[in-house]
């Protein structure tokens, strides 16, 4: 499975490329294509250290607009959650302070790509200062937290948001195993 893993500045990339089963190119945000998406089966969008979506949004123009006109499956993750949202007409709130550490979410609804049981609790790893605020109308609520939506999809293209960190505490939480979970789901689609 060919995955293009676009790179917004997180810190966690090696352990992204490492949670990624198969090969992956990293690209830069300001260096994506629809044209060139093309060639893959699946597009992750990463977090960011420094980088957020309302103040930096002129700079995820080119990756905005590759969100919304790629029929490639796309996987975000933190900021690049933050930018699925966005990029349908959803909207961010800065959060007072911010959340780092390992966190309960709770399903919502049943999900059986995800594994999710409605009502079931999972740990997983957040590390951010910015939330979905308003969901996009496209979207679904698969996951919350106390801070709003944790696991979003698009309501009718393979398109799935996570507001916190897979790849990070794997040995601890339970991101990896649903992000794994979705990964080999798009992997048989494909």
């Amino acid at each position: 499975m060919r995955v293009l893993l676009i790179d917004n500045g997180t810190t966690l990339l090696d352990k992204l490329r490492t949670l990624i089963p198969g090969s992956e190119i990293v690209q830069q945000p300001n260096r994506v294509s629809i044209e060139n998406s093309k060639t893959f089966d699946l597009i992750v969008l990463s977090g960011s250290k420094d980088l957020t979506v309302k103040y930096d949004i002129d700079y995820f123009s080119k990756e905005i607009e590759l969100i919304q006109n790629t029929q490639v499956p796309l996987i975000g993750i933190c900021l690049g959650c933050e930018l699925l949202a966005t990029a349908f007409g959803g909207t961010v709130r800065r959060l007072d302070e911010r959340h780092s550490g390992i966190r309960e979410i709770i399903a919502i609804t049943d999900d059986e790509v995800l594994g999710l049981r409605r009502g079931e609790a999972r740990s997983v790893y957040e590390g951010h200062r910015w939330i979905i605020e308003k969901m996009p109308e496209d979207f679904k609520i698969l996951t919350e937290s106390n801070d709003g939506p944790e696991i979003i999809q698009h309501n009718s293209r393979p398109i799935w948001g996570f507001q916190f960190h897979p790849e990070n505490f794997v040995d601890q939480t339970t991101g990896d195993e649903m992000f794994l979970n979705l990964f080999s789901k798009v992997s048989n689609d494909s």
